[in-house]
C-alpha cells in the first residue's frame, strides 16, 4: 500500500509541545516558545504558522514554521513566505522518531508544493536523507560535543590551552552563575552593547534590549544567562536554550578589558558540565558564519562539525518582484547621479 499523506491540520498549543519534548531530536530552535518570542519581538511580522500531518501509517509530523511579512513587495498581500525557524535557526519537522527516506521524500515533496516561499536550516540532529534539487541550498556546519561520553572525557580533548584558562579565570576569582533578575539581564545587556562596539561592522546581527526583555519575561525553564561576574561586575554571558537532549549556546558577549582573565572559557566549562551534569546529549555552540577566530575557539573544545545546510525556494512572484524592485534601484541610482 503505497504512503501517503491522509490529513492536515493546525495543530493546538498543547499538539505543538508535546510534539517538541518527545521528539528526540527537537532543538530549542523548534519550540513554540521560540516562535513566540520572535513574534512579540517582531511586533507581528513573523508568526507562527504550524501545520499538523498525519500519514497513512500513522505517523504525525508536525512543520513548526512561522510566517514572514515582507513589505518590500509590490504584491506583498500574495507572497507567503514561511521561515522553518525564526533568527535563521535549526528547523525542519517534529516527530516521535526519525524519519525514513521514504517518509522524507513525501513530506520534502510536500513541502516544495505547499511553501514556495521558503527559508530553511536543517536540522544537524535528523539528517535529511532525500536529496533536494532544483533549489539554492547553502552548505554549513554548526560545532557540537557528544555529552553522553561525560564531563572528564570532554574535558580530557580541550587544547592544553583552552583547559588552563578556565582554570586562570577561576584563581582571578572569576564566579559563575545564572541570571535570576531583570537587573541581571540589564548587566548583560551592556556587556553586549561593549561588544557590539568592538564589533563594529563585522556584528552578524544586532538585537535591541527589547529582545532580550520579551526572552527574559517568558520566564521559562528552558533558557538561562549564564554570567560570568568579578567584583560583582558582569563581564561576560552566554544565552543558552534547552530542549529535552539538546543544549544551544546562542548569544554570547564580554567586556574587552577582562580579555585577559578568560572568563569565557570558564563560562563554557560551567555550562557544559552542568549539561552533562543534567543528562543533556549534545552541546551546540551553533554556526559561526564567516568568523574564523569564532571558528578557531570552539575547535579548541575538540568538537565534531555537524552540516546544518540553508536551503532556499523562491516563487516566480518573488523572483520577479524582486527583479523588478533591483531595477527601480538601478534606475533611480542612474537618475541621481
Amino acid at each position: 500500500m503505497p504512503l501517503k499523506i491522509i490529513k492536515t491540520w493546525v495543530p493546538s498549543s498543547d499538539e505543538w509541545d508535546d510534539a517538541w519534548c518527545n521528539c528526540p531530536f527537537s532543538t530549542y530552535f523548534h519550540s513554540r516558545e521560540w516562535a513566540e518570542i520572535w513574534a512579540d519581538y517582531s511586533k507581528g511580522k513573523i508568526s507562527p504558522d504550524p501545520l499538523a500531518i498525519e500519514l497513512s501509517d500513522g505517523t504525525e509530523i508536525i512543520l513548526p514554521f512561522s510566517k514572514q511579512k515582507i513589505k518590500k513587495y509590490i504584491y506583498a498581500w500574495l507572497v507567503k513566505k514561511h521561515i522553518s525557524s525564526p533568527a535563521g535557526t535549526f528547523g525542519g519537522w517534529l516527530s516521535n522518531a526519525s524519519l525514513d527516506q521514504r517518509k522524507q521524500a513525501l513530506l520534502i515533496n510536500f513541502i516544495a508544493k505547499r511553501y514556495p516561499d521558503l527559508t530553511w536550516r536543517f536540522n544537524p540532529y535528523e539528517k535529511v536523507l532525500f536529496p533536494i534539487e532544483n533549489f539554492c541550498l547553502t552548505e554549513d556546519e554548526t560545532h557540537t560535543l557528544d555529552l553522553s561520553v561525560g564531563f572528564e572525557d570532554i574535558y580530557n580533548r580541550w587544547t592544553k590551552g583552552h583547559a588552563s584558562a578556565a582554570r586562570k579565570a577561576r584563581r582571578a576569582g572569576i564566579e559563575i552563575s545564572v541570571a535570576k533578575t531583570i537587573d541581571d539581564w540589564k548587566s548583560y545587556f551592556r556587556t553586549y552593547e561593549d561588544s557590539l562596539s568592538r564589533w563594529g561592522e563585522k556584528a552578524s546581527s544586532i538585537y535591541s534590549w527589547y529582545l532580550f526583555e520579551t526572552i527574559f519575561l517568558r520566564n521559562s525553564s528552558h533558557i538561562k544567562l549564564w554570567l560570568a561576574r568579578h567584583d560583582e561586575f558582569v563581564i561576560a554571558g552566554a544565552l543558552c536554550f534547552y530542549s529535552s537532549t539538546h543544549v544551544v549556546y546562542w548569544h554570547g558577549a564580554a567586556v574587552s578589558d577582562y580579555f585577559y582573565m578568560r572568563p569565557v572559557n570558564l563560562l563554557m566549562h560551567d555550562i557544559i558540565k552542568d549539561a552533562c551534569n543534567n543528562n543533556y546529549l549534545w552541546f551546540d555552540f551553533n554556526p559561526s558564519g564567516e568568523h574564523d577566530g569564532v571558528k578557531s575557539f570552539k575547535n579548541s573544545f575538540g568538537c565534531e562539525l555537524r552540516s546544518c545546510s540553508i536551503y532556499v525556494s523562491e516563487s516566480r512572484l518573488v523572483k520577479a518582484t524582486n527583479n523588478a524592485s533591483k531595477l527601480i534601484k538601478a534606475v533611480k541610482y542612474q537618475l541621481t547621479s
